[in-house]
């Protein structure tokens, strides 16, 4: 125990004293590292910190001037004792342009003393405000403050809004309403000249009251209520004041800034892209990291080299001990026994040897005589094995001394303590005074010698039992050997069957050709297999199945195998088969239907004339060959999953298209299963195939004429909602973006009742005509009635290519239409809705388009509004004159 201390204590030394190194300069290097790391940290969130107070200042002061604003319009509204409106409010370098910058389009509204609108402009407001929090504290209250409220959600668009509004007064001090003003926070966030963001990153205004935000990244606007954050405490990782998004909501990792907004309720937030706000740390890091990497490889190789030369000064020491357990682990490792006899001779003798000394064995040798080495080891023969004086072992190992010849035997044992041990080979040879003998266990080959004669006899009597007749026959094609249905099959004995005397069981006729074939077999060494004729001894005649194949033994033929079966009886019945098959095709052939039948592994096993002739058509064989095979890869998809369900059990009835030949063709096909004989699992499926194509497309011309409009050729309602419905679900399985546009002609009635119907019905015509010239070739024109139209619009890349087809709709119907001689002018409104595949009908979006259409309307006419259908991202509103 000792020495094995000491040799790894010399092993471990020299490895123990490069790690502890190594460990000192990495914790050193990872400590410094860390410092920086927590520096560079605490810098950018400085750095975001001073963007969002720049960025806060920024929004305190517009809504200041908004402040302002609201009261400003008090001032005037009640100078002009009420009189005063939006339009001369917000009027180009009026009043409001004093304050605010011109391109705000800011969201206005005058609420009457009952809550109700009187004025508005750039928003939609609702007719009724008297229940609202904040027109009831202005009528309460005669206060000359301005109210923030909590932002508000704008129903329509999903926006949200920070809300301003202002007691109006009478003249006489009463309540005469309530100005309000909405303020869009994507303003604030929009406005990059004031901060230097770096790419990616990220400018915000949150509220603290309902948790809306809106942010901006590079290029994207983004509005939603689900970003969230809170303030880090100080820590080693974490600087005081930094924010932490609760969850994230972009693949950017930032270091968020912010700046409190207390008056409004407002949080403003600025967040630099990490990777760009660490950089410089980054590349210290590295810088760091090198260094000790260099170090350490110096360390390990001066470390390496030092133990190389301990390590050839042990290794030199252990060969000298290798050397001497070589001959040791030879002889361990051998799957012998081995042993080494020592002669003892009588004393005062020199020739006389009485027994052998154990001077040395292996530990399969000590096993085999159910004892360890140790307790073995020098003892006498007649100590350990007596019983081997008494079998004549004693002296065959005097004789080999004597001899100096070695001598080897097999034989049985029973006296030794491994029952399992029944026969035991030996070989003994001669060494100085003394003899070495190797014993090895061959129970298991006796055994099997054993098995293989019972083998032999089973096999006999098998082969007697089969009900084949069995031939064998060595390599000059002599019979050695048939069995007793051999003998019962031919009426030939086995004595009167060996050598060449079995080929007078077959029938004269016969003969000739079946010594060809075995001649030829022999040379081409490929099995043979025929239909021959026997003739019994009593002269009846035998129809036989006769099979005969070469046995190969590295490559050469030492023999032959053959077997005899009597198909009298199944060749009769063969032949009733086939007459039976023979009527059956007659009647499939003439049948006009293409019939076929197909088995469980999809191989067609029988065809009609008519099936035949429409795949011969093509170059296609069809019988033997799988339907992939017939069809192809393209119509065997198709088909795949009826065939399946035909070989469960299920009778089916479907059309298939076939475009394989230049006419396009429609097949009605049936599969009807077919079950085996006991009702069991069903083996194959029979198919009927029937040209249906002159009846399809009467049918689809029936439906087409039902979806056409009787007046313009456009689709009509019926054929419009069929098209919307599939449009939106290719639209929601490939995950791509439509548009559907509603629109309606302006001034169409007063065109209508001043000229008339006639004029009217020509106006539709040819306002569809100049609609279908400027849309795509792909997009769907319907009229849904009067002079209501829609648009569907699929596979669009981009939402701004929807908004663009639509103002050049708006601007294509301002030029004014010659109807025979009468000139008429009008114009078009359009509301436009897109869909990505959110879960809306059909319906919702079509009334979706209708509130778009009755914005434009309301917006004065000869415009679009533009909006998405869905419930959670709002969508720009946008306006074409």
């Amino acid at each position: 125990m000792l020495d094995i201390l000491r040799r790894l204590y010399r092993a471990m030394l020299l490895p123990s004293f490069g790690v502890a190194l190594l460990a000192i300069m990495w914790a050193a290097v990872t400590y410094q590292v860390r410092q920086e790391k927590m520096t560079a940290r605490h810098e950018a969130v400085q750095r975001s910190q001073s963007l969002a107070r720049t960025l806060a200042e920024h929004a305190n002061h517009l809504l200041r001037q908004t402040d302002h604003a609201t009261q400003l319009f008090k001032l005037k509204f009640e100078e002009t004792g009420g009189a005063l409106r939006l339009a001369e409010f917000t009027r180009k370098n009026g009043l409001l342009d004093s304050l605010l910058p011109t391109k705000l389009d800011l969201p206005l509204a005058i609420l009457g003393p009952d809550g109700r609108v009187i004025d508005s402009l750039n928003g939609y407001f609702a007719p009724d405000m008297r229940q609202a929090a904040f027109f009831q504290s202005h009528a309460a209250h005669p206060v000359d403050r301005a109210l923030v409220a909590t932002p508000v959600v704008d129903s329509r668009t999903k926006k949200w809004h920070i809300q301003i509004s202002r007691r109006l007064n009478r003249a006489d001090g009463g309540f005469a309403g309530v100005i309000v003003v909405w303020m869009d926070p994507a303003y604030f966030v929009d406005d990059y000249d004031r901060l230097t963001v770096d790419a990616g990153g990220a400018v915000m205004l949150l509220s603290r009251e309902n948790g809306m935000s809106t942010a901006r990244i590079d290029d994207q606007l983004i509005i939603s209520d689900a970003i969230d954050f809170n303030v880090a405490q100080a820590s080693s990782t974490q600087p005081a004041d930094e924010l932490l998004l609760k969850r994230p909501f972009d693949a950017i990792d930032r270091v968020y800034g912010y700046a409190d907004m207390p008056r409004f309720q407002l949080m403003a937030v600025v967040g630099d892209p990490t990777a760009v706000a660490m950089a410089r740390f980054q590349h210290r890091r590295m810088l760091y990291y090198a260094a000790v990497m260099v170090a350490s490889l110096v360390v390990i190789l001066f470390v390496g080299l030092l133990m190389q030369q301990a390590y050839r000064l042990r290794r030199s020491a252990r060969m000298i001990i290798e050397a001497q357990l070589m001959l040791r682990a030879a002889t361990d490792a051998s799957l012998d026994a081995v042993y080494l006899f020592k002669a003892c001779r009588l004393r005062g003798t020199s020739s006389e040897v009485v027994d052998f000394t154990i001077a040395d064995l292996n530990e399969r040798g000590a096993s085999l005589l159910g004892a360890s080495r140790d307790e073995i080891h020098g003892k006498r023969m007649i100590e350990v094995m007596p019983n081997l004086h008494g079998s004549g072992f004693l002296e065959k190992y005097k004789q080999v001394l004597a001899t100096g010849l070695p001598e080897e035997d097999e034989f049985p044992v029973d006296f030794l303590p491994d029952r399992d041990v029944h026969w035991l080979r030996q070989q003994v040879v001669p060494i100085t005074d003394g003899v070495a003998v190797t014993v090895r266990d061959i129970t298991p080959r006796k055994e099997a010698e054993l098995a293989m004669r019972k083998n032999q006899a089973e096999l006999a009597a098998v082969n007697d039992a089969s009900p084949l007749g069995l031939l064998r026959a060595d390599a000059t094609g002599h019979c050695t050997y048939v069995n007793r249905t051999f003998e019962f099959i031919t009426g030939l004995t086995r004595e009167e069957a060996l050598g060449d005397a079995w080929m007078r069981a077959v029938h004269p006729s016969d003969r000739a050709v079946l010594k060809a074939a075995l001649s030829h077999m022999a040379q081409t060494r490929l099995p043979y297999q025929d239909t021959l004729r026997c003739v019994h001894p009593d002269g009846m005649i035998i129809w036989v199945s006769f099979k005969i194949a070469a046995m190969m033994v590295d490559g050469k033929v030492y023999g032959y195998v053959g077997t005899v079966d009597d198909i009298t009886h199944i060749r009769k019945s063969v032949n009733a088969l086939r007459e039976s098959e023979a009527r059956l095709r007659t009647i499939a052939d003439t049948l006009p239907a293409m019939v076929a039948y197909i088995d469980a592994e999809q191989v067609y096993r029988f065809h009609n004339l008519a099936y035949e002739r429409e795949f011969h058509s093509s170059g296609a064989a069809v019988l033997g060959h799988t339907i992939r095979d017939t069809v192809g890869d393209a119509r065997h998809a198709f088909l795949e999953p009826y065939i399946l369900r035909a070989l469960a059990g299920e009778t089916l009835t479907f059309e298939e298209d076939d475009t394989s030949a230049d006419i396009e063709r429609t097949f009605e096909v049936v599969y009807i299963p077919q079950l085996d004989e006991e009702g069991g699992p069903v083996i194959g499926f029979h198919v009927m195939r029937q040209d249906i194509t002159a009846q399809k497309r009467e049918k689809l011309r029936l439906l087409r004429l039902s979806q056409l409009d009787a007046l313009t050729g456009l689709t009509n309602r019926a054929g419009f909602l069929q098209k919307l419905h599939d449009t939106m679900a290719a639209t929601r399985e490939s995950g791509g973006l439509m548009a559907v546009m509603y629109m309606d002609i302006d001034r169409f009635k007063p065109v209508n009742d001043t000229y008339g119907h006639s004029v009217g019905d020509s106006l539709l015509k040819a306002f569809s005509a100049r609609l279908t010239h400027t849309m795509r070739a792909s997009d769907t024109i319907a009229r849904l009635g009067g002079d209501e139209f829609t648009i569907i619009m699929e596979r669009m890349h981009r939402i701004d290519d929807a908004a663009a087809l639509a103002a050049k709709i708006v601007a294509a119907m301002q030029t004014e239409f010659d109807l025979d001689g009468t000139v008429v002018s009008i114009s078009a409104s359009i509301g436009l809705t897109y869909y990505r595949g959110e879960d809306v009908s059909p319906a919702e979006l079509l009334n979706r388009a209708d509130v778009l259409l009755y914005e434009a309307k309301q917006a004065g006419r000869n415009t679009f509004r533009a909006g998405a259908a869905l419930k959670q991202q709002p969508q720009h509103a946008s306006n074409a004159a």
